[in-house]
């Protein structure tokens, strides 16, 4: 499997979980505008970044319909820093994974840097997966 595709997919998966983590699916509302959009995004990245995944543990062969998925992934990595305002956080850790920390003022920088790394990762991704060459 490509080296940079490989690479890809594994900065975004590091990445992911450093940011929020996967979040739990659900259905209902959280009482919170904000943080059941986030939410939203964090499970269609999650679904798109799953089928990379496959093809990249070799699950699955790859396919052009990859190159929608990377996109997605990027355009939601794209806007991560806009999916946290204040306030948005909730107190439980089964409505949303967000960790409260990331609101804290001593966390902010280094959430600020966990976003842009995945988003350069996403970058790289879409790359890799345009590129079509799984070998």
């Amino acid at each position: 499997m490509n080296g940079m595709f490989r690479k890809s997919v594994t900065a975004l998966l590091i990445g992911g979980f450093f940011v929020v983590g996967i979040t739990n699916a659900h259905s209902e509302s959280t009482g919170n505008a904000d943080a059941d959009h986030r939410i939203g995004e964090m499970k269609k990245m999650g679904m798109n970044l799953g089928a990379i995944a496959k093809v990249a543990k070799g699950e699955m062969a790859f396919s052009d319909a990859l190159n929608a998925n990377a996109k997605v992934v990027a355009e939601v990595a794209s806007n991560l820093a806009k999916l946290f305002p204040e306030g948005s956080g909730l107190p439980e850790v089964a409505t949303s994974r967000a960790k409260p920390d990331i609101w804290e003022a001593q966390y902010k920088d280094a959430f600020q840097k966990d976003i842009e790394n995945l988003q350069a990762a996403s970058t790289q991704l879409v790359a890799a997966v345009q590129s079509g060459d799984q070998a």
